[in-house]
């Protein structure tokens, strides 16, 4: 869990993030991630204390990914509100920040982030 923690870290610094998917449930519906033998990776949030989603993989760059697209997805949402684009529904605007933020981690997190873009 060491190497996944610092691998996190040096990912929230290059994309300039405030904030991280951290290893502990704060309930409140905030992703955290818990791992297991295997290793098995699992994002996972809790609200009121049922579950809301769980994701899981054996795969580090698919927690990696998983981890930083709600990252970017909350840095999104705040520039898009800071900077609206006239004629633009916001989350259009914040679907294309985060398709850059992500693409500056990796542009394959780019593409994936673009294919699952809701119409």
């Amino acid at each position: 869990m060491t190497d996944l923690a610092a691998r996190l870290e040096a990912l929230r610094v290059q994309v300039g993030a405030t904030w991280m998917v951290g290893f502990e449930n704060f309930d409140g519906g905030h992703p955290f991630i818990e791992v297991t033998e295997g290793p098995v990776y699992r994002l996972v949030a809790y609200e009121r204390g049922r579950r809301l989603f769980a994701q899981e993989t054996r795969k580090l760059d698919e927690i990696l990914y998983w981890a930083l697209y709600e990252v970017t997805r909350s840095m999104a949402y705040a520039s898009a509100v800071r900077n609206p684009v006239e004629g633009e529904e916001q989350r259009f605007t914040a679907f294309r920040r985060q398709e850059e933020l992500l693409g500056g981690l990796d542009p394959r997190w780019a593409e994936r982030a673009r294919a699952s873009r809701p119409s």
